[in-house]
């Protein structure tokens, strides 16, 4: 039964409405009463699974829809998709009504519509004028193009009268031009629509879709960006449990996804027809899995990918072919470890950022892990107004410099920045990648001609660089030449076999030689498992301690060098015995098997003593090369020189900086600066202060082991303590050792006195 009245026209929209009216509807809500308001024969017709029009009557007749399309202005266009599963004939065929004064669209007076359908086999499109009742044929396309089925995408424009009609095959194909004139006369409206003849058979045979209405839309760069992306659902916050992306439009104009295509590393899928509205977001997710989310936002799609909890590169491409969007994402990206295991997705947190990488994305705060079809939970529409850090500047390969930032860099300022060496390194080319393929991320490469020299350092500074939002820098920094490491030049120097329980093992290496050494292919075993060493490289004579815990070996050694330890998965190392293997290039630089019975006899309970090495250029498997670290530097000493070393031939001293001092807090010889160096190590150390009269006045150690040099202060106090009183005193120093032969003994004089 036809509908004479005349529905009213809505546009669900996400921005506000332009002042001329534009006209959208992809079906994709499946309801002719959503949206795009739709009269007629609505009974007629259905919306079928693909998300289409599609004619459904009983049996033979005629059936229309029309909608209002409103104020269009004077340049305006119609686009649409049409498919006719039939061969057109004057008993089936179709129109598109552009414009007509009546709802009742095959009787009004005047109408300007297209007709898709006639007798015999020259069927070609046809534009008609229907003036006070009378139809005018105005144009007509080329002859056979639409005699047998056909599904075509058709836009009309119209622009003050002058009119083109354009077709293609989909929406990557190119268009072609079927007709164009000048209209004798432009009907006033308001309606448009479509209406279908028809025979029995062919009752379910015509299809309608992607209609929009409105002013001439110009062709402009595709602008729809990934926005969020459910790689790992599971375990589920509260959303459903299926992977989703999300898109964006960023531009002020709808955009058409019908033949964008998505991909990922296995594969691609292409998105059906749905028209993203400028300012608003639209989920993609696989058939049937759109259960659980806005169902006017969400798309069904056919072959959706199955996206890499780990990460991998992901893009959206335009039907021509122009690229719309690109991530490369990997577990970095959640900025929270806590939400890599899953059922959180990444977050875009600016729309506007021109170069979208790791420092634009990050894990959802949703309370359901994700925000699907809404503004994201990490959303900021501030600039960035901070300048780029530079992350790294390595030599990579003998001729090539590689640079890495804290964020994408613009590529043309890094194509022009000055870039300027401490030493003359030859001529050498650039290359600037882009912010999405980068190169183990390094974005600028140096290509030099000839090869660096190995283990210099060259300074170099790169000014004038800018990030994308504009943001410039100048940056300053060393490179160096790295070299493989050989035997004899990197050795294990120190190691904690039996830490305390709270604790972990370390084992600290050391680089005897004057290079600088390459680790990236070295390992650390015992004897049955080995672990790649996580830090990259170490310099000349420098100390490197390996450990699971640093925090244990900052807090429980208060001597270690923070900036010479390293986070490190270590092999097993048995409490009473062991090996410990150093690799390199599958090379065997160092092994040492332990025993706890090379610690020394005078300690009673070795729980946290490391074993230290006396001398790097000695057999490393020879025991008499060990020795428990010193009680005087807390037992161990991680990430620098070892408290036991073997001197060359030396008998020992000992002396003071001063031979007086003078203990009032006026920072004038305040304390009294002891210095020591023992003819061994691992020996036992009394100090004690004494008057010329033989009275002690203050023990500095009682049998504590000590290492080979060192220092001792003493303050002033007495055992009691108070400030010993000016005169002259007496430091009687005192080292044993277990071996009878071994002893070492001073006796030094100095004053307390008071400055005048």
């Amino acid at each position: 039964m036809r509908l004479f009245s005349i529905l009213i026209f809505l546009i669900s929209a996400c921005t506000p409405r332009p002042v001329l009216a534009q006209v959208y509807d992809d079906f994709h809500d499946q309801s002719l009463f959503q949206g795009l308001l739709w009269g007629g024969d609505i009974g007629a017709f259905t919306t079928n699974t693909s998300r289409q029009l599609q004619l459904n009557a009983p049996s033979s007749g005629s059936s229309s829809l029309f909608f209002t399309p409103g104020n269009i202005g004077s340049n305006w266009e119609c686009s649409f998709w049409l498919r006719l599963n039939l061969s057109p004939s004057s008993l089936n065929f179709g129109r598109v009504y552009l414009l007509a004064d009546e709802s009742d669209l095959l009787l009004a007076p005047n109408a300007l519509y297209l007709e898709f359908g006639e007798a015999g086999t020259q069927d070609a499109p046809k534009l008609f004028g229907r003036h006070n009742g009378n139809d005018s044929l105005l144009a007509e396309g080329p002859a056979g193009s639409i005699a047998a089925a056909f599904q075509l995408f058709f836009t009309f424009r119209c622009n003050n009268g002058a009119y083109t009609l354009e077709t293609k095959t989909s929406m990557a194909a190119s268009s072609n031009l079927w007709l164009s004139g000048q209209l004798p006369w432009l009907p006033a409206g308001p309606y448009a629509g479509l209406a279908f003849v028809y025979t029995s058979s062919n009752s379910q045979n015509f299809y309608f879709d992607d209609l929009y209405f409105g002013p001439v839309q110009e062709p402009v760069t595709s602008k729809v960006i990934f926005t969020e992306l459910m790689a790992d659902p599971e375990p589920a916050q509260g959303l459903p449990n299926t992977e989703y992306i999300e898109l964006y439009n960023t531009s002020l104009q709808a955009q058409q996804l019908h033949g964008f295509v998505l991909y990922d590393a296995s594969g691609s899928c292409t998105l059906p027809s749905y028209w993203l509205q400028p300012g608003c977001y639209a989920t993609l997710v696989g058939t049937g899995k759109s259960a659980g989310f806005d169902p006017s936002k969400t798309i069904e799609v056919a072959a959706f990918p199955s996206f890499n909890n780990s990460g991998e590169p992901i893009y959206l491409v335009h039907p021509l072919g122009s690229q719309s969007d690109h991530i490369y994402y990997n577990m970095n990206w959640y900025q929270d470890t806590s939400k890599q295991e899953g059922g959180f997705s990444l977050e875009r947190s600016s729309l506007q950022d021109p170069c979208s990488a790791v420092d634009n994305w990050r894990a959802s705060q949703a309370p359901l892990g994700g925000t699907p079809g809404l503004p994201n939970s990490v959303l900021t529409t501030e600039p960035d107004s901070s300048a780029a850090q530079l992350l790294f500047a390595e030599v990579r390969d003998s001729n090539l410099v590689a640079f890495g930032f804290s964020e994408p860099m613009d590529s043309t300022s890094l194509a022009q920045a000055d870039i300027v060496f401490s030493e003359n390194l030859g001529f050498f080319s650039r290359s600037v990648l882009p912010f999405q393929q980068l190169q183990d991320g390094a974005q600028l490469i140096l290509l030099f001609e000839q090869a660096l020299p190995k283990s210099q350092v060259t300074d170099v500074g790169l000014s004038w660089g800018a990030d994308c939002w504009g943001n410039q820098s100048n940056f300053h920094t060393s490179v160096i030449r790295y070299e493989e490491p050989t035997l004899g030049e990197l050795c294990i120097n120190e190691i904690l076999f039996d830490p305390p329980s709270n604790g972990s093992d370390f084992v600290e290496i050391y680089n005897s030689s004057n290079k600088y050494l390459r680790l990236g292919q070295c390992s650390i075993g015992n004897g049955q498992v080995s672990y790649p060493i996580t830090k990259p490289a170490i310099g000349p004579k420098e100390y490197l301690a390996l450990s699971p815990d640093t925090v244990f070996l900052k807090d429980y050694y208060p001597l270690t060098i923070a900036t010479q330890i390293a986070t490190q998965a270590l092999p097993y190392f048995y409490n009473d015995s062991g090996t410990c293997a150093l690799y390199c290039n599958g090379l065997l630089l160092d092994q040492l098997s332990y025993k706890h019975t090379w610690h020394s006899s005078l300690l009673t309970d070795t729980e946290g003593v490391s074993l230290e090495r006396l001398d790097a250029t000695m057999p490393t498997q020879s025991a008499q090369n060990w020795f428990s670290a010193a009680q005087s530097i807390g037992f161990a000493s991680p990430g620098r020189a070892n408290s036991q070393q073997l001197g060359s031939k030396q008998k020992g001293a000992l002396y003071l900086v001063n031979p007086e001092f003078s203990p009032d807090q006026d920072a004038y010889h305040d304390f009294l600066e002891i210095h020591y160096e023992l003819p061994a190590p691992n020996m036992l150390v009394q100090a004690t202060i004494f008057t010329t009269g033989g009275q002690i006045v203050k023990q500095l150690c009682i049998n504590e082991l000590f290492g080979t040099s060192g220092l001792l202060i003493w303050d002033g106090s007495t055992e009691y303590g108070s400030i010993a009183n000016t005169g002259i005193y007496i430091l009687e120093f005192k080292a044993f050792s277990t071996d009878p032969s071994l002893f070492f003994n001073r006796r030094l004089s100095f004053a307390r006195c008071i400055k005048y």
